[in-house]
């Protein structure tokens, strides 16, 4: 797939390639996304990017997914109140197999493959819950604990949701407890993932010190010499992909994940560090911790789900 698009010619017409379906029947990209491929300028844009397939594959499916398409108010109407989940659900698979783990990089085995989402859940995916009475009606989404705190809190939304600062829609969702994003993950047929399910994901199995390699790179995610002040987009740091093509797996925000991190099981681990960290806390193997309930500008969550 990498040589046929890293060596995409076509043949220029003025300021177009003309790229017929014959002449991309070769390439792994859905049919949808040949149109992309008539325009020079992202022909290029495709072709510096990182060439590991499973980047490249990650970056075409989200170019696929961002194609607009018109619908009525009543078709909106009808798709919002049919669907059980997220609209966006891009996913990659991660296979099963050992990986090197933790600081030691000691060989450790996932016995079964699974899906992780390619970006952490953004406020625009999170606005869904809300609008189908996730903190309302939604009692089976939740863990029991969860329910009697949300109720005791009266919470019927994040905790930063109304503020400008964090609540744009391509932004990762923060002010937000462990409980919502189960509840979240839940409703979304999904799950949270374990730490080793993320740190597999993350560094990929030959035990990267960060998504992209062993060295740290500033520009690479969004972390404390960004001087981004808070979260960006999910998508903006492209040259930071993960060996399986995810996004932000280092900086942007702390990650929930389902795993404890003690055996008194008081706190819930957390990983990938955020947008106020610097390198060191954003190596893959990091473990940190915090507190089911904590709702902080710098903690969001990706979901993953076992098919099958």
């Amino acid at each position: 797939m990498i040589e046929k698009i890293t060596g995409l010619e076509g043949k220029q017409t003025g300021g177009e390639w003309t790229l017929t379906k014959e002449m991309a029947k070769d390439l792994v990209i859905p049919d949808s996304l040949v149109a992309w491929l008539q325009d020079k300028q992202v022909v290029e844009l495709v072709k510096g990017f990182p060439t590991e397939p499973r980047v490249l594959e990650a970056l075409i499916s989200f170019l696929a997914a961002t194609e607009s398409s018109e619908e009525s108010p009543e078709q909106e109407k009808v798709r919002r109140e049919s669907r059980v989940g997220p609209v966006d659900d891009k996913m990659v698979m991660v296979s099963s197999g050992s990986f090197l783990y933790g600081d030691e990089k000691a060989e450790k085995d996932i016995a079964y493959d699974f899906e992780i989402d390619i970006y952490p859940v953004t406020n625009e995916q999170f606005r869904e819950f809300i609008e189908i009475g996730g903190y309302e009606g939604k009692e089976e989404c939740w863990d029991p604990k969860g329910w009697e705190w949300k109720n005791m809190e009266k919470l019927t939304q994040p905790r930063l949701w109304d503020d400008s600062q964090w609540n744009q829609p391509d932004h990762p969702v923060v002010g937000i407890s462990w409980y919502e994003a189960d509840a979240f993950s839940r409703w979304a047929g999904k799950r949270l993932p374990t730490e080793e399910e993320w740190e597999k994901a993350a560094r990929g199995t030959e035990g990267r010190v960060y998504p992209w390699g062993d060295e740290f790179d500033s520009e690479k995610c969004n972390n404390q010499e960004s001087g981004s002040d808070g979260t960006t987009p999910v998508t903006k740091y492209v040259n930071g992909l993960s060996p399986y093509g995810c996004y932000d797996m280092a900086g942007n925000v702390w990650e929930w994940t389902n795993s404890w991190y003690e055996e008194r099981n008081r706190n819930r681990v957390v990983r990938g560090g955020s947008w106020v960290n610097g390198a060191g806390y954003l190596r893959s193997s990091n473990r940190f911790r915090d507190t089911p309930t904590s709702r902080g500008n710098y903690v969001g969550f990706r979901c993953t789900r076992t098919p099958g």
